[in-house]
């Protein structure tokens, strides 16, 4: 098998594994070959955290060394905070972010001649949240098992779960995956195995955004 390398002049940075595969098996879904090595691929980089994903001299590292570049993270409880984090070290290399997502994801040129940089914050651009909620539109419509997932889970923080109030979607999502014929797999596994669908208007947006940034 041929699969990215990180000599790949194409890199996307994302939080953790559960970003990486997520988004190696959603291309898949959408016919995207990782291993075509005639063509120039992104080697996706787990930063191991946000904070080490917007680390000022790791992007203006990253900006001087690949022609093609993406960032992925998650707005967390405040999109704008995030926002303004990676707007201010872009504007000390002299690039100019716009004041607020692209709806669509945004896509800007780099600092190397007809380089590329693009920008997705998770879920959607717009709301607060991370992966999870990104994945959650990936459920079957009118699912109702997720549904039965959905309350229990408030149920069982009511009777005083551990689970944090915002990681209610996150325990929701793996205890949905729990109950599937093949209980608890990974999120791209998941989406390999076609429990989880791959055609909702985030993910479609997401790989219109990829390939806009890669191509």
């Amino acid at each position: 098998m041929s699969k990215p390398d990180p000599s790949s002049p194409y890199q996307m940075i994302v939080e953790g594994p559960d970003d990486k595969h997520t988004i190696i098996h959603l291309l898949k879904r959408h016919g995207y070959n990782w291993e075509d090595s005639t063509t120039t691929r992104p080697y996706i980089h787990e930063a191991k955290g946000v904070a080490r994903l917007l680390h000022k001299p790791s992007i203006t590292s990253a900006l001087k060394s690949y022609r093609r570049l993406a960032l992925v993270f998650d707005a967390d409880g405040v999109l704008a905070n995030r926002w303004h984090q990676l707007k201010d070290i872009l504007e000390g290399e002299g690039l100019s972010l716009p004041a607020t997502p692209e709806p669509d994801g945004t896509i800007l040129p780099g600092l190397l001649p007809e380089s590329r940089l693009g920008v997705w914050v998770m879920p959607d651009n717009a709301q607060p949240g991370r992966i999870e909620e990104f994945v959650e539109k990936l459920v079957p419509p009118n699912d109702g098992i997720w549904a039965h997932a959905r309350k229990t889970t408030a149920e069982a923080l009511s009777q005083g779960a551990r689970l944090r109030q915002q990681d209610h979607v996150k325990g929701a999502l793996y205890a949905w995956l729990a109950w599937q014929e093949d209980p608890g797999v990974r999120l791209g596994i998941a989406l390999t195995n076609q429990v989880l669908r791959h055609d909702s208007p985030e993910a479609q947006r997401f790989v219109a955004w990829f390939h806009r940034c890669f191509s």
